[in-house]
């Protein structure tokens, strides 16, 4: 196995973490594992997604209200 070493991490954040372990009934180890996993994920749309579900409403027309007017501001620097 490879070793990641955080050399500064906020105390808050570990305490955060160490709770997601907790609650998860991981060990530390496991839990930043499946984060990091999550966070890496391939999360595209499956197969056919919009070919499948475009044009399925079938409930009342949708209707877009009419939007306030563009509001101009001034710049902040």
């Amino acid at each position: 196995m490879n070793e990641i070493i955080l050399k500064e991490i906020k105390p808050s954040l570990l305490s955060k973490l160490t709770n997601l372990a907790t609650l998860h009934s991981r060990t530390l180890e496991e839990e930043i594992t499946a984060i990091l996993e999550d966070a890496t994920a391939n999360k595209t749309w499956s197969a056919n997604f919009f070919e499948l579900t475009s044009g399925c409403w079938q409930g009342e027309s949708l209707v877009r209200e009419t939007q306030p007017a563009y509001q101009e501001r001034e710049d902040l620097l």
